[in-house]
């Protein structure tokens, strides 16, 4: 019988470290459009970002980013929106970070042509919301 053989696998992954905020800066890493919501409290439903969607067939997605500067916590995650005539379906996924301690609902609503993202933060402390997006029309 031949000896077994042996595989051995290292996995790297950097951290990202939120302790001190990102600055948002304009072209970088992705565009020119990211969106600082600014600091917001505990079940207060808020306007975090808006999208005009010109088209019958309009498609947004954002990439968010909740964070609790003062604990050094922070989520992220990616929103997914389809738009067709007044009616909007959307889908949160890829939850990182700390989404277990920063609790939140997000909601997606149509106010005439515009796609409006609405965060209500369920976290008894204020927290710092940025936003980035991609669209795309029909």
């Amino acid at each position: 019988m031949a000896d077994p053989i042996k595989i051995s696998v290292q996995v790297n992954q950097p951290r990202l470290n939120i302790t001190s905020p990102v600055g948002l800066v304009s072209g970088w890493p992705f565009g020119s459009n990211p969106n600082e919501a600014g600091v917001i409290a505990r079940d207060i439903p808020t306007t975090v970002d808006r999208v005009p969607m010109p088209g019958q067939y309009r498609v947004v997605k954002w990439l968010l980013l909740i964070t609790d500067d003062t604990n050094g916590l922070g989520v992220s995650s990616e929103i997914n929106a389809f738009m067709r005539g007044g009616i909007i379906e959307f889908t949160e996924y890829a939850i990182l970070g700390d989404a277990d301690v920063i609790q939140y609902e997000v909601n997606v609503v149509v106010e005439g042509h515009d796609a409006v993202l609405v965060l209500t933060s369920r976290y008894d402390q204020p927290v710092r919301v940025n936003t980035m997006k991609i669209g795309l029309f029909s």
